[in-house]
């Protein structure tokens, strides 16, 4: 059966790749939502390099720009906690559309969830059924302890904190989390509000990331980003 490993950009998706040792035949795919940490493109275009490992990169409507702007005006709706229309359209229906336009639609799926996260594998909800989910890095013990420890030994890396990976702002990190990484990164934030003006909405029920920014300014402790955690599972699964 087909593999298809997905490749989120981050250091655990690296490293899955890597002991899969992919053949020509499988399928290293990153489904770009456009709002990763520019470090991130850079450590995929550095994996490319490094391992001679070929990824494919799909985007929202074969987008190369202003994709998750795209996305969300066109469907004049903000994403939540509760809708998480943009892991849906641009994640899993942009992987799967890619997929079926190659001729694919049944297919092993390894996704790069680690010993130390049974919970997320344990509840992860198979969206195909012609879909059979793998989990390596889980089923070989492999822990996040153990992926730091790997990529000490690489002469690359991903070098921004693990709270920045995925889509930088993303209303799944939490309040505390933004108002952090905005003390670091205030720059982050314009899209975010843009999004929200453009909609007349708010990816929160009682906050705007203006509000954050501006909370942000005026928060006297400056937190390490390498301490922080999402509120919520922010690692978007492509299928």
């Amino acid at each position: 059966m087909k593999r298809v490993i997905n490749f989120s950009g981050g250091k655990t998706s690296a490293l899955m790749t890597i002991l899969l040792k992919p053949t020509v035949d499988d399928i290293v795919l990153f489904t770009d939502t456009g709002r990763e940490h520019p470090l991130t493109y850079k450590f995929i275009d550095d994996f490319e390099k490094y391992e001679g490992i070929k990824v494919t990169r799909v985007s929202y409507m074969n987008m190369t720009a202003e994709i998750f702007d795209s996305f969300v005006r066109k469907e004049k709706f903000l994403p939540n906690q509760q809708m998480r229309t943009c892991t849906v359209n641009l994640k899993i229906k942009t992987a799967k559309r890619y997929l079926r336009s190659i001729g694919i639609q049944s297919f092993e799926s390894y996704i790069g969830f680690r010993a130390d996260e049974e919970r997320r594998v344990k509840g992860y909800k198979q969206y195909h059924t012609k879909v059979k989910p793998k989990f390596p890095l889980y089923d070989m013990g492999i822990s996040k302890a153990d992926v730091t420890q790997y990529w000490l030994t690489k002469s690359y890396t991903l070098d921004v904190p693990s709270i920045l990976g995925n889509c930088d702002l993303c209303f799944l990190k939490g309040k505390s989390a933004i108002i952090t990484i905005l003390q670091h990164y205030p720059e982050l934030a314009d899209k975010w509000i843009a999004d929200e003006k453009a909609i007349g909405a708010t990816y929160f029920k009682d906050f705007s990331y203006q509000n954050l920014l501006d909370i942000s300014k005026n928060q006297l402790s400056l937190f390490e980003l390498d301490s922080q955690l999402p509120a919520y599972n922010c690692s978007c699964t492509s299928i």
